[in-house]
Order: structure tokens, then C-alpha cells, then sequence
């Protein structure tokens, strides 16, 4: 009786208990999000007025054009690619045998279940 008694009280508490061990202080411990939420000013930054700076005079030299001389058309050079051999590596990779086994023991066991529920009487 008192068993039953302390089980519906502990049922009421425990969301009360899980909530302030573990979300409560989070909240409290927590840095804050200042990427997302800048901090706010408490009154309006300082603002300073540069004035800008008077440039030299842009003096732009005469030019003469370059003179192009084309260089002579070369054909490409073609390299055929060396001719490998198949490769003869034949042995898998562990990933693959780990779920080769994976895949047969699914198998193994779903053929088993079906064999267990055709003759529920057999054992015993």
C-alpha cells in the first residue's frame, strides 16, 4: 500500500525534479547568443564625423600601344595513356564483409522466426 503510495506521488514529482536538474540550469549557466542577438546600447554609440580626404589630381601619362607579336601555331603533343592491366586486387573491404554478415544473420534469423510460427506446436 504505501509501495503504490510513494510510486503516484514519485510519478507527480519526477517531471518537476527532471525539469530542474537539467533545463533549469542550463537557462541560468547558459552564454549568451550574442552572434544571433547583438547586445542592445543603452544609449546611442558616440559618433564621430570624419571628413574626407582631398585626393591629388589624377595626371594620366600618354600611352602607346603595345606591339603584338603572335606566336606561331604549335600543334599539341598527344601522349596516349600507358595501357594497365586490370587490377587484381579481389579482396573486399571490411566494410563490405562486416555487411555481408550483417545482411546473412537478418536473414538467419527472420528464416528462423518463420520456422518458429509454421509449427507452434512441434516443441515440447
Amino acid at each position: 500500500m504505501a509501495r503504490r503510495y510513494f510510486q503516484q506521488k514519485w510519478q507527480k514529482v519526477l517531471p518537476a525534479v527532471t525539469f530542474t536538474l537539467t533545463a533549469a540550469p542550463f537557462v541560468v549557466h547558459a552564454p549568451t547568443a550574442a552572434a544571433f542577438f547583438p547586445p542592445l546600447w543603452p544609449i546611442s554609440p558616440p559618433v564621430t564625423v570624419v571628413p574626407p580626404i582631398a585626393s591629388p589630381p589624377v595626371v594620366v601619362p600618354p600611352t602607346v600601344p603595345p606591339v603584338v607579336v603572335e606566336p606561331p601555331i604549335v600543334p599539341p603533343v598527344v601522349v596516349e595513356p600507358p595501357v594497365s592491366p586490370p587490377s587484381s586486387n579481389t579482396i573486399p573491404e571490411p566494410a563490405t564483409v562486416i555487411s555481408g554478415l550483417v545482411g546473412l544473420a537478418a536473414l538467419a534469423g527472420y528464416r528462423l522466426s518463420r520456422r518458429g510460427q509454421q509449427n507452434p506446436d512441434s516443441m515440447g
